[in-house]
């Protein structure tokens, strides 16, 4: 006689369930859903960019797309962790999202400073209203705060992907 093991699909299927419906727990879903919300908002940042350079009303929409950014990584961390302190991993993961953040806005004004040299005759923009400076500072910081979210939700494991390795 065989003693009952139960099914180990309709666990999984359970276990996997319970993660999905508590409002608490981090599906597979959150961090990619944290990747394509930046990049909205990048995507609203570089519109407001093109939009000041051809003399319009842009640095509204960059100054949005950096409070909305902002506002979206303070609102993710909160529902991940309440007021609870990060551990170890979190703290590595939140710096070197933060290298990756700050390192790509970098290397793309410089290389952009760079270009600017030879090409400024060609027709290439530069900043030269108050506004359009104002609108590429906010820029860069939305890029690296954007970034930042992305790479830090890149590096975050989803939740059901951990469900799987517990076998």
């Amino acid at each position: 006689m065989m003693a009952y093991e139960g099914n180990k699909v309709i666990e999984r299927l359970d276990r996997l369930a319970a993660a999905t419906i508590d409002a608490n727990a981090e599906n597979g879903a959150a961090p990619r859903l944290s990747i394509l919300a930046n990049l909205v908002f990048m995507a609203a940042g570089s519109a407001g960019l093109v939009l000041t350079a051809q003399g319009d009303t842009g640095p509204g929409l960059v100054f949005g797309a950096l409070i909305m950014s902002t506002t979206h990584s303070g609102i993710v961390e909160y529902q991940k962790r309440g007021k609870a302190p990060l551990d170890e991993r979190e703290w590595g993961v939140f710096w070197k999202a933060m290298a990756i953040g700050a390192f790509v806005p970098c290397v793309l004004v410089g290389l952009w400073m760079m270009l600017l040299g030879p090409l400024a005759d060609q027709g290439m923009w530069y900043p030269d209203r108050p506004e359009e400076w104002q609108a590429a500072g906010l820029f860069i910081l939305g890029l690296t705060v954007q970034i930042s979210n992305i790479a830090k939700a890149w590096m975050t494991p989803s939740y059901a992907a951990e469900l799987l390795d517990d076998d």
